[in-house]
């Protein structure tokens, strides 16, 4: 007996008009969206970097600051996030939006101890991602890597060194290394540009003073978040505060 093929039966619904063909091609569809967001996500418009050109050389920022950022941004290594630039060898810090636009610059205190190592008094370099739970628990914003922590507090603060405001007020780089490690401001400007950051998601690039940039973020030649890990060769956990 010959057995004839209904058109609803299980053959038709594998063709061109059946259902899993639509649902392969739905799950195709979206696969490829995803690709095509996280491509774009990872390339930063032509605009947002030259408005970051702009606002730098306003600002007379370094060249290294203008590097990293730059990089941050055409990278998509702040994943998106609110993120900080602080220029030891300038006693700066730069603070972006999470489209990488600058918001604010200032001063700010830093560690009595020249080096990029995670030993006090010194600041470590390297790239941090804010703990919230850390930064709860305290007055200070407080930044992760591979057990090192570095925080920033509002000047005067009891963390803060003594002549805090009168210290941040000086034009001189020597006069700003005053700290154990930790990151100082003016709280007149931490209360209006950074205050919105503690207990959130951000990230914080502290540029080295002992060793090139491109050689503790790795800028070329390989994926920005490998080489933010492996910026530190000696995992240290000392904790900075």
């Amino acid at each position: 007996m010959i057995r004839r093929t209904s058109p609803h039966s299980t053959v038709s619904r594998t063709g061109l008009s059946g259902p899993v063909f639509y649902l392969g091609l739905c799950a195709a569809v979206l696969a490829g969206g995803l690709y095509l967001d996280r491509s774009s996500a990872k390339t930063a418009p032509p605009r947002e970097i030259s408005a970051l050109h702009e606002d730098l050389a306003r600002e007379r920022a370094s060249s290294d600051v203008l590097e990293v950022a730059r990089w941050a941004i055409a990278s998509h290594d702040h994943d998106g996030l609110p993120f900080l630039v602080i220029d030891k060898s300038h006693a700066r810090l730069f603070a972006f939006d999470e489209s990488g636009r600058l918001r604010a610059h200032g001063p700010v205190l830093l560690g009595a101890g020249f080096g990029d190592t995670p030993a006090a008094p010194a600041t470590p370099a390297g790239r941090f991602v804010a703990d919230t739970w850390l930064s709860g628990q305290s007055d200070a914003i407080v930044w992760v890597h591979a057990g090192v922590t570095v925080s920033l507090y509002a000047a005067p603060s009891p963390a803060s060194p003594g002549r805090a405001q009168q210290r941040l007020a000086s034009g001189r780089v020597e006069d700003k290394r005053i700290s154990d490690g930790s990151l100082h401001v003016a709280s007149d400007f931490y209360r209006e540009h950074l205050a919105p950051l503690h207990g959130r998601a951000s990230v914080a690039y502290v540029l080295p003073e002992a060793r090139p940039v491109r050689e503790v973020f790795a800028l070329a030649g390989r994926e920005p978040q490998l080489a933010a890990q492996s910026f530190n060769p000696i995992p240290l956990t000392r904790r900075l505060s």
